[in-house]
């Protein structure tokens, strides 16, 4: 029996290793992907805060999505009176896309919902969005539906900020 299972592996080996060689020579001929940048950014100048957030809620809405929320940076920190007024997180979401995400991997709830922060400069309004296919770089189940909301956030950012 020993020599049996002895002249198996013995076969097999040298198969299993020519296998693995091309895979690894395939892998190799595959071009690197230039990397994420992790934050997506416009800057709407001239603008001041509440013009901002107007313009990116409309913007929002434009492309299909939902506003949810709008909050000071440090709200429920501070007292109402007392909450920063120069940085703000807004909320949105399309609950068609979170859905199928969610379905694909529960770990997409890590991009979902939409933030954008928008901090106010002297000239104007930035506006700064984590990069949901940088945060995704290592769920491949992910990959086509975290790449399709990176075109939105561009989209959505570019069209506030106009």
């Amino acid at each position: 029996m020993t020599r049996f299972i002895r002249a198996r592996i013995g076969f097999l080996f040298p198969l299993l290793a020519l296998f693995l060689a091309g895979v690894t020579s395939a892998a190799e001929s595959v071009p690197a992907l230039a990397p994420e940048p992790m934050i997506l950014t416009a800057t709407a100048r001239g603008r001041g805060m509440e013009a901002a957030v107007a313009a990116l809620n409309q913007a929002i809405v434009n492309h299909n999505y939902t506003f949810v929320r709008q909050q000071a940076i440090d709200s429920r920190l501070v007292p109402y009176a007392e909450e920063v007024r120069s940085m703000r997180l807004v909320y949105f979401c399309n609950f068609a896309k979170m859905d199928k995400a969610l379905r694909l991997d529960a770990r997409a709830s890590q991009v979902l919902p939409c933030r954008v922060t928008l901090v106010e400069t002297p000239t104007g309004v930035e506006l700064i969005a984590v990069n949901p296919a940088w945060v995704a770089q290592n769920m491949p189940g992910l990959h086509e539906e975290c790449q399709e909301l990176k075109r939105d956030y561009l989209a959505i950012l570019e069209e506030a900020s106009l």
